[in-house]
């Protein structure tokens, strides 16, 4: 009997179910693993020519400031070098010009990038403080921005960029399309060189900003000048301004 008892325990043993039980996560079962690389920011600015020059020889001219593609200057009209240059006997208003030289900078950037240009006066008489009507244009030619090539096609040699325009409150404009500025002349486009918009120098401490663009940003600003001539009304000198140029990265 006792053996009977004894097996009917074991049997009703193995029947009785196994007690539940829980497991203890010793800190979290999932998470998230990160990739880093420190890139480090590059800005290349080279200064290749830092001089504007009228130089008598590969400026232009036209009797009017902007909207307009100027000539190659001729002996009969006198060079904006010359005493005569702008008199009255050739334009009764004077005489604008180009110059063909012009101050080189060439960028290239992996970061955003800005440029602000100051200007400080009319071209002034060093020694007499005479005045002569001032003005600076600024081209990007080649030049991306993004990555992306800016459309137009300047100088006269066919680079691809365009020229910058005033785009309202203290800021260079510029649409990726080579046009003008908005309400310029019809059929008057901003990519063919020398017609361009004309910076006027005159207010000092006058400031206007290019950006901030995003990288991948390479290519060349070229700065030319303009002046307004009158012949013998003007002094003999040695007239000189300056343009404040700044480049900032965030």
């Amino acid at each position: 009997m006792l053996r009977i008892l004894i097996a009917i325990m074991a049997v009703a043993a193995l029947a009785v179910p196994a007690m539940g039980y829980g497991t203890t996560w010793d800190g979290s079962p999932s998470g998230q693993l990160e990739i880093h690389l420190e890139l480090n920011c590059y800005i290349q600015i080279e200064w290749q020519e830092i001089w504007i020059v009228f130089n008598g020889t590969g400026d232009w001219y036209s009797t009017q400031l902007a909207n307009v593609a100027y000539a190659a200057c001729d002996d009969v009209s006198k060079y904006p070098t010359d005493p005569w240059g702008g008199d009255a006997y050739y334009c009764s208003d004077g005489m604008y010009y180009e110059s063909g030289d012009g101050a080189v900078i060439f960028v290239r950037s992996n970061n955003d990038l800005s440029m602000a240009v100051t200007t400080n006066g009319d071209l002034t008489g060093q020694s007499h403080g005479g005045t002569l009507d001032t003005w600076f244009t600024v081209c990007l030619a080649p030049f991306q921005i993004a990555g992306s090539p800016l459309l137009g096609s300047v100088p006269t040699g066919g680079e691809p960029g365009h020229y910058l325009y005033d785009g309202g409150a203290n800021a260079f404009g510029h649409a990726n399309n080579g046009a003008g500025p908005p309400g310029s002349v019809a059929g008057t486009t901003y990519d063919n060189w020398p017609d361009q918009y004309p910076f006027p120098c005159a207010t000092v401490g006058q400031n206007w900003t290019l950006g901030s663009m995003a990288p991948y940003i390479e290519g060349t600003i070229k700065f030319l000048g303009r002046v307004h001539r009158h012949g013998m009304a003007d002094a003999g000198d040695d007239y000189k301004t300056t343009l404040d140029v700044l480049f900032t990265t965030p």
